[in-house]
């Protein structure tokens, strides 16, 4: 306080937020290239319904005010080349880079309300069918971005992603976790452990990504528990899945977790403050595998290798398929963290599900 009454206080951010507005052509060239990009990690493009998708193209064509698209810019160090990644604006962006690319025909009227005026031209079309003036309007589009500073100290970059994020379909704390701290095989693997329907876009997305830059594989043998438990569910919002294998795998590793909460220097090298709570855990738990993995003159590494995690894994699928299929069935996904630590214990007082040889042990659980 007396140094802000003494005229020396500074704001968090040091950088300004600046502007641009790209039409849609331009923006869809940046997408293709790479300059602008949706992360992999991000949640499910198809989460809009069609009469969403439409009625956001409604308003392209007839020049009404979208909300903005915000951007992180980061620069490669080796190469000098900047690239932007999409922080809000990922459904938008997805629902015109995927229409004008003829991924979907737009709803009939008897599904969606359009503006009078162009309501019976595009129903039921795909862009490439629109006429020439329509899909004019749509390239010529101007969009607003805004564009956060760079640099931001990782602490006050994920605060901003929350706080922007509180309107809207916001994205959940796990959602910022996978994006600020994926550049990491073992947060990939958490990642892939989360998916349930790999038949969705942006699971498709994410498992091709796996493959492509870390040589990693769905790790599910047998999904279908795991899909049916989740694939109605609201809980699956938000990378839910994903985060129920990471509670697993820190309760499965309490001594380490408790050397990191309890370490200044830790922290300071990561960026990140336990603050008492269960985000805090999660985020430095997460930071610290990905500074082990890109910074490995940081030896000896804490947290259990890519290898531990699949084995970890292993006995995660082999306990819940046994819970699901055989022994505690009405379980709901609203109980996913409880077994998630459950699971982790068990594997420690018994190794396997059939370790358990009386029925009311399972009565009891």
């Amino acid at each position: 306080m007396a140094n802000v009454l003494t005229g020396t206080f500074q704001p968090r951010v040091k950088g300004a937020t600046t502007s641009r507005s790209p039409n849609v052509g331009s923006l869809m060239d940046q997408l293709a290239d790479g300059t602008i990009f949706i992360p992999d990690y991000q949640r499910d493009s198809s989460e809009w319904d069609l009469a969403k998708k439409s009625l956001f193209v409604d308003s392209l064509i007839n020049n009404m005010t979208v909300p903005p698209l915000i951007l992180y810019p980061e620069t490669n160090p080796n190469t000098g080349l900047e690239k932007s990644e999409v922080v809000d604006g990922q459904q938008r962006l997805a629902t015109i880079r995927d229409f004008v690319n003829g991924s979907f025909d737009l709803a009939t009227e008897d599904e969606v309300e359009y503006a009078s005026n162009v309501g019976p031209v595009i129903q039921g079309r795909r862009f490439a069918e629109l006429p020439e003036p329509i899909q004019r309007s749509i390239r010529y589009y101007v969009l607003n971005l805004l564009v956060l500073p760079t640099n931001l100290d990782l602490g006050l970059r994920l605060e901003i992603f929350r706080r922007i994020n509180e309107a809207g379909t916001p994205l959940s704390p796990h959602d910022l976790r996978l994006a600020i701290f994926g550049q990491c095989d073992r947060v990939y693997f958490i990642r892939l452990a989360g998916v349930f329907d790999t038949g969705r876009e942006g699971a498709t997305r994410m498992i091709k990504a796996a493959k492509e830059k870390y040589g990693l594989d769905h790790p599910w043998k047998d999904p279908s528990a795991w899909k049916d438990w989740w694939i109605d569910s609201a809980q699956a919002a938000g990378q839910a899945p994903s985060q129920m294998f990471l509670y697993y795998a820190i309760a499965r590793d309490v001594q380490k977790v408790d050397e990191l909460l309890a370490s200044d220097a830790l922290q300071n090298r990561l960026g990140l403050r336990y603050d008492r709570t269960t985000i805090s855990v999660l985020d430095l738990y997460a930071a610290q595998m990905q500074h082990e993995t890109l910074h490995p003159e940081d030896a000896p590494k804490l947290l259990p290798s890519l290898q531990t995690l699949k084995d970890w894994f292993g006995s995660f699928e082999l306990w819940f398929n046994t819970i699901k299929q055989q022994k505690v069935a009405r379980i709901g996904t609203n109980s996913s963290t409880k077994i998630a630590l459950f699971i982790a214990a068990a594997t420690q007082v018994w190794g396997t599900p059939e370790k358990i040889t009386e029925e009311k042990q399972w009565e009891l659980i």
